[in-house]
């Protein structure tokens, strides 16, 4: 990896969807450099795949993050958990922890009696291995540039769940869909997949983009393959009147890369990138030192493997099917946005 790899991939991470000519631009590379340099990450599978950053709560779904420690399980037992948790739709996005627990599941739903339901098959089934569990609702998570893979000190970012539910169709959905795993793929065969006009997707795309159900597109990076290690750290503070500050400081902070808050959960949780756990708990001792007195305990968790990821909530649906949300819940909301959906398709056109 030298400067160019790195300053390629941060690029990449924030939007995967830069031709190659704007990358080489940026780069002072030529587009055929970026192509073989690409295509070679993705070899080394350090690129591992392209993704649209989907803001689920504009689609009308909550997010609930559990945290399970095991008890009495063999390593043949918790690897049959995984694999039903690998094939069950209900988890989205499911990690292995080093630390207090020992994984971290993501579950969509539309509501506590829609996650009751679903979440009831797997704990009766598993309940007995469980020695305790956290549950929390997400509010929301925000993502910053992966800093410290230039050494860059500010950071633009994408707030995911700060937003009320937005109207979107079938057709919307089924680009949802595709996209939530292939961000780079190009419009003709993305249009060829929906059965739609290159104008009409791009039209649709802008749309998603600018009612915020698409924040970004983001290339996935195995940060293991290059030396990083990746923790979750939880802050429980006494104090909230620092709050902002300790916001500020994560978006400044090379080495961190999301905020989340939840409700239930740690005040301030921050993901944090590091090359050795010695500036992990450097990066720690600098948070305390800065807000001390707001602090009353913190702890980590080591993300040791990823399970599952998924980036797009309501794929619980047979291969060549398409979501239909409720309808007049959707109509309604259609109502109040028809005019700027209107003006959007008019500047489109013109």
């Amino acid at each position: 990896m030298d400067k160019i790899d790195k300053r390629l991939l941060y690029e990449l991470n924030w939007d995967c969807r830069q031709t190659e000519n704007e990358l080489g631009k940026k780069l002072r590379i030529s587009k055929q450099v970026v192509n073989y340099r690409i295509k070679k990450l993705e070899k080394e599978k350090i690129l591992t795949g392209y993704n649209a950053l989907i803001d689920w709560r504009r689609l009308g779904y909550s997010a609930l993050r559990i945290y399970i420690k095991w008890r009495n399980i063999s390593p043949e037992l918790e690897e049959e958990i995984y694999n039903y948790i690998r094939e069950s739709p209900l988890f989205m996005w499911t990690v292995k922890f080093e630390g207090d627990f020992d994984c971290g599941l993501y579950v969509w739903s539309k509501g506590i009696v829609d996650f009751s339901r679903k979440w009831n098959k797997f704990f009766e089934k598993y309940k007995k291995y469980i020695l305790r569990q956290e549950y929390y609702e997400s509010i929301n998570m925000i993502n910053y540039q992966m800093k410290f893979l230039v050494d860059k000190k500010t950071s633009e970012e994408k707030i995911i769940g700060n937003k009320e539910p937005v109207v979107f169709d079938e057709k919307d959905y089924g680009i949802l869909k595709i996209i939530s795993f292939n961000a780079k793929i190009p419009i003709v065969d993305l249009a060829g997949k929906i059965k739609l006009t290159p104008k009409a997707v791009i039209y649709r795309l802008r749309n998603l983009e600018k009612k915020g159900i698409i924040l970004g597109y983001n290339a996935i990076i195995n940060f293991e393959k290059i030396g990083y290690k990746f923790y979750k750290v939880d802050f429980y503070l006494n104090d909230l009147s620092k709050i902002k500050e300790m916001y500020d400081f994560a978006r400044q902070h090379k080495q961190i890369g999301y905020v989340m808050r939840t409700f239930g959960g740690p005040d301030y949780e921050v993901e944090i990138y590091v090359q050795e756990e010695h500036e992990l708990k450097e990066i720690i001792d600098e948070i305390r030192s800065k807000f001390y007195g707001v602090i009353e305990s913190y702890r980590f968790h080591y993300v040791s493997e990823t399970i599952k990821q998924v980036y797009l909530p309501g794929q619980v649906i047979e291969e060549g099917e398409v979501i239909k949300e409720p309808g007049s819940y959707f109509e309604e909301l259609e109502k109040s946005e028809k005019s700027e959906d209107e003006e959007l398709e008019t500047d489109f056109l013109e």
